[in-house]
């Protein structure tokens, strides 16, 4: 048994996610990994990777070492994360399997419950529809594998504190300590860490003072040496309320205040996605709440309060809260899996500004709560409240009802990564959820032209356009370098060249246009003066492209093609190996250069 279960944990975790393979980039993984000098010119030391990320090192080696394998093929990168996945499947399971033993879970919990409780826990995390962004969205490895690491460390931890030997109870501490530091320097959302170890001495042990105050200060400690190493990281002081502020927060665009508010009724939109994930998309359309009080003014300020959706969201959080408190010792298992759900989501959803305020990945750890108290509701307590039935039948009707949500939960799981897959029909099904959000428009558009539906394209991009209507009356639009790139390659594809070269003068009139962005114009406006045989012109468009951001791939396949053509084969030659430097596996230019050969 002990051997059986991670076995099948492996079973269960490639037939959900085996088809993944050729899910393409979404979102990040361009500017993250495809995109990035850093991943692909990599030259083998970690100090390229500190510099760049820092505090998530850990998470870009693993980037750049695939990159290393298998440059842009994105099934290695798949095959990572699936296995990532799976490791951490088998951490849950190694922390539930310490959990039973513990003295204040054994003393709640029959011996049969103890043998199958870790591996329903286990399979509920591994087979949830919530947790595919985690998973199938490459870049978002930084979620899972920081949750590897996390739930590892306390999975260590309830180790240590089992073991009878001082050697054992040594190897298990440097462990725990060791899997820290690495979710530290994976992703930020592992800082709880030291309060989710002291939220394990209060539920699994019984209350010594002298061990309480020892944990308690270890954990402050640890939270003052992560604090510490964030500050010197960015060359900040940390006794400075200004570094606080500055290091606190990823947009100044929301407040801190209506960021918390804004977050109340998240939170409740991801327990209902756990609890029913047929509604989950990509990308939300989350409407920002201004504040905790009903913006009406002409309601008095008890009338506000009781309007306000983020007071009751927040109000119904407490009770939840409270109820974990007031089950501390009568139902650890009801405490811990709510309360390590609000801790673990206490980084990302509550006073720390994101510019984007709701993205499923971030429940990946999270989830572990709600699947140890689901767990355990269906192991230890649906027997006991079916208690006067015949324990054969009750075996019979629980196993009946676990089997029938492990398998529609891996049914879900399944249809999901198979829209993954194509990501016309991904994007369409997020405008659906979500009509109102500018990105899914462009994403959508961009796709649609990618599969030679120039018109359809077109249109899905002007949906992404905004029209603002000035105080005198006119109208001006409002759009992302993004969204007019896109549209000057649906105006090429449709050969309307004029309209096209306009969209790109209009993209360099914003003066914090990039050089990145501005790079990509230049070799689209080369790629119509190429068709309009205007070759002089094209070249001098790629070169300029290449000047301004030598890292776009693009200009110098394309620059390459011209002078091959106008018979700089040399030239050409050149080129072609410097983008074969970077992406030895792009077929195009290996084309290219042979027929030069």
């Amino acid at each position: 048994m002990r051997y059986f279960q991670p076995f099948l944990l492996a079973i269960v975790v490639a037939l959900t996610y085996r088809h993944t393979l050729n899910v393409p980039f979404y979102l990040d993984d361009f500017s993250s990994i495809q995109e990035n000098p850093v991943i692909y010119q990599w030259q083998g030391t970690l100090i390229e990777l500190w510099q760049f990320a820092a505090l998530r090192i850990v998470g870009y080696f693993t980037f750049a070492l695939d990159y290393q394998i298998h440059q842009f093929q994105v099934a290695g990168y798949h095959i990572v994360n699936i296995v990532i996945h799976f490791l951490t499947g088998v951490a849950v399971l190694g922390l539930l399997r310490g959990l039973v033993r513990t003295p204040l879970f054994n003393n709640t919990l029959s011996e049969e419950t103890k043998q199958g409780l870790p591996l329903v826990v286990a399979l509920l995390f591994v087979l949830h529809p919530l947790q595919i962004q985690a998973v199938t969205y490459i870049v978002q490895r930084l979620a899972s594998l920081a949750a590897l690491f996390y739930i590892g460390s306390m999975a260590c931890f309830i180790q240590a504190r089992l073991s009878e030997t001082g050697q054992r109870r040594g190897f298990w501490t440097l462990a725990c300590l060791l899997l820290a530091l690495l979710g530290f320097f994976t992703k930020q959302n592992t800082v709880t860490l030291p309060i989710a170890l002291l939220l394990l001495e209060l539920t699994c042990f019984p209350l010594h003072l002298r061990r309480l105050l020892l944990t308690g200060a270890i954990s402050i400690l640890g939270l003052v040496i992560l604090w510490m190493v964030m500050a010197l990281v960015f060359q900040q002081n940390p006794f400075s309320l200004q570094t606080m502020q500055a290091l606190t927060q990823e947009t100044t665009e929301i407040s801190r205040t209506s960021y918390l508010a804004t977050q109340m009724s998240v939170i409740w939109t991801y327990l209902h996605l756990f609890m029913w994930p047929f509604s989950s998309h990509i990308d939300y359309d989350y409407p920002i709440t201004e504040g905790f009080l009903y913006a009406n003014d002409q309601y008095h300020l008890i009338a506000r309060l009781l309007h306000s959706e983020a007071i009751w969201a927040t109000v119904g959080h407490l009770f939840l809260i409270g109820v974990a408190i007031y089950s501390f010792r009568r139902r650890p298992f009801l405490a811990f899996g709510l309360l390590f759900y609000y801790l673990a989501h206490t980084v990302e959803s509550s006073l720390i500004p994101i510019r984007d305020v709701i993205f499923e990945h971030r429940t990946y750890l999270p989830n572990l709560g709600l699947c140890i108290l689901f767990g355990w509701l269906l192991i230890d307590r649906l027997p006991y409240w079916l208690g006067k039935v015949t324990s054969s039948l009750v075996r019979t009707f629980t196993f009946t009802v676990l089997f029938l949500l492990l398998l529609g939960l891996g049914t879900a799981t399944w249809q999901r990564n198979e829209l993954w897959r194509d990501p016309i029909a991904l994007w369409q099904h997020n405008v659906t959820q979500s009509p109102g959000k500018q990105r899914g428009w462009i994403i959508l558009g961009k796709h649609l032209l990618q599969a030679n539906r120039p018109q359809e394209g077109l249109e899905a991009l002007q949906r992404a356009i905004t029209k603002n209507i000035n105080p005198d009356g006119s109208q001006t639009i409002s759009l992302t370098p993004e969204t007019a790139l896109n549209i000057v390659v649906a105006h090429k594809m449709l050969r309307h060249y004029d309209e096209a070269l306009k969209w790109i003068d209009i993209a360099f009139q914003d003066a914090t246009l990039r050089p990145f962005d501005q790079a990509k114009f230049l070799v689209n406006k080369g790629n119509i003066l190429f068709e309009q045989r205007r070759y002089a012109d094209a070249e001098a468009a790629y070169r300029q492209a290449i000047s301004i951001y030598p890292q776009n791939l693009k200009a110098r396949i394309n620059l390459g093609s011209i002078l091959g053509a106008t018979g700089r084969v040399a030239e050409a030659k050149a080129l072609y190996q410097e983008v074969l430097a970077i992406d030895p596996s792009n077929e195009f230019v290996m084309e290219q250069l042979q027929k030069l050969r």
